[in-house]
């Protein structure tokens, strides 16, 4: 059902974003990704993408820039003419005590993982209801259900990307389907050193960790069931019970 459709999915160069892109194309989408700072990697995944038969786009938006958003989704549409899925993937990630977040930490945060997805959203969802609908997938986290104190406005971010998830799903019904996948343990942080990931396994009650492909099979699911909007896949080896 997606051969030869066109699917944005944002923070698609690498990482999460990357083999969520791969397998938008696996399923015969054109995929246009956005990144911010990660050029060199947007190209690999762009020629990566092209390999399998589809055509690839990468464009630089900085998701804190509405007007870039917009410009980007319009940029999109003008180039392959249609846009029928949305895969909102990019985020920061910032660790920081509650009382320690000010204003400038709150604005970004919150920016990107929260303002930005609406407006990909609003802008896409312009285009997609102009012409037969489509999906949209939302990237959420485990402090949707069990709030990190390390990462408090990261908390609030991920809660309201959540809560716009649930909203677009009534608003955007019934032509398009608006869905969350909530992942856990799936990729070690660029910053944390194999112990410290490895000793996560003993908060998992599934006692192991995930990987990119366990996502993507719920993202292959969610943009092909047709009768479910507003949901959310869970997918952390039981770390939330």
């Amino acid at each position: 059902m997606w051969k030869d459709k066109v699917v944005i999915v944002t923070g698609g160069a690498h990482r999460l974003g990357k083999a969520m892109a791969l397998t938008v194309a696996k399923l015969g989408a054109n995929v246009a990704i956005t990144y911010h700072a990660s050029s060199q990697q947007a190209d690999q995944t762009c020629a990566e993408i092209e390999a399998l038969g589809r055509q690839a786009l990468a464009l630089r938006c900085n998701q804190a820039d509405t007007d870039e958003i917009r410009s980007t989704v319009d940029a999109i549409h003008d180039h392959f003419g249609q846009i029928d899925g949305l895969v909102n993937s990019a985020s920061v990630f910032e660790e920081k005590d509650f009382f320690d977040v000010d204003l400038d930490d709150w604005d970004w945060v919150l920016a990107v993982n929260t303002r930005g997805p609406f407006f990909f959203t609003q802008f896409a969802a312009k285009h997609m209801l102009a012409e037969a609908g489509g999906a949209i997938v939302n990237i959420i986290d485990e402090s949707v259900i069990k709030p990190n104190i390390a990462y408090p406005h990261h908390t609030i971010s991920k809660a309201g990307l959540w809560s716009l998830t649930q909203m677009t799903a009534l608003r955007l019904a019934p032509s398009i389907r608006v869905n969350a996948i909530m992942p856990g343990a799936v990729l070690k942080p660029p910053d944390w050193d194999d112990s410290r990931w490895e000793g996560l396994k003993k908060n998992i009650p599934l006692n192991k960790l995930g990987s990119p492909e366990d996502v993507c099979q719920a993202l292959e699911y969610l943009l092909c069931a047709e009768f479910v909007t507003g949901q959310m896949i869970v997918v952390e080896g039981g770390t939330t019970l």
